[in-house]
């Protein structure tokens, strides 16, 4: 099997992906993206995996050229018109008979306890960073399905699970590392951008702070995944 997976990053999956099928190729648009998986490609020993640099709307490759096309977190954050040109180029690279799988978000299907105000403004900054078009883009991961059929592929099995942040106190721990460096990072483009202010930068950072502070807290990450098939 030759696989494509499409917004690889720094090419974690994609090798482990490679461990499985004939050939794993990954493609990102980031530069410094590639620079690591191509780090990570020559340390790994393995002989079939390859990453390009490439805009997955516009794939470098002959039509039919892979078996499966695989995105992970990635499509949830484009909009209407990127989507059906992402899906578009992910089909016309597909042999017949070919699957394609995804692996997305569904903040609607998140659990999160204490349900403190600024850990639900963090969300909402995030979403707001996005500026998605779609009022259902929240509900991204249930829609996968009828997504993909509604661009000619053929839905054959479709799942869900959770990312557990709060699986001890060192992930907690992580959880609001991870969210401070976020939301201090977007922080200055959000405001700048009149999509929030300062205040609620810092409402939404209390917020984090608090939370990782409750021994008893939670913050399960709800992802749904599809596969599909090129008929």
């Amino acid at each position: 099997m030759i696989l494509l997976d499409a917004g690889c990053g720094p090419g974690t999956i994609t090798a482990a992906l490679a461990g499985i099928v004939g050939t794993a190729v990954g493609v990102d648009i980031e530069p410094h993206a590639i620079v690591a998986a191509d780090r990570l490609a020559s340390t790994s020993g393995l002989t079939n995996l390859a990453f390009v640099e490439a805009d997955m709307t516009a794939l470098p490759f002959g039509d039919e050229t892979f078996d499966a096309v695989f995105f992970h977190a990635v499509l949830y954050h484009q909009d209407g018109a990127a989507l059906t040109r992402t899906l578009a180029e992910a089909r016309r690279v597909l042999k017949p008979g070919g699957v394609i799988g995804t692996r997305d978000a569904d903040v609607g299907g998140n659990i999160l306890h204490p349900e403190l105000d600024g850990v639900r403004l963090a969300l909402d900054l995030w979403q707001r960073w996005y500026e998605h078009d779609d009022p259902e883009a929240l509900l991204f991961g249930r829609r996968q399905s009828s997504l993909l059929r509604a661009r000619g592929f053929t839905p054959i099995w479709s799942s869900a699970g959770y990312v557990n942040h709060s699986a001890d106190a060192t992930s907690r721990s992580e959880a609001v590392a991870d969210a401070r460096r976020s939301l201090l990072g977007l922080g200055p483009q959000l405001v700048s951008k009149g999509l929030a202010t300062d205040g609620e930068i810092q409402a939404a950072l209390a917020g984090w702070d608090a939370w990782g502070a409750d021994p008893d807290a939670v913050y399960f990450r709800c992802r749904c995944e599809c596969v599909a098939r090129k008929d």
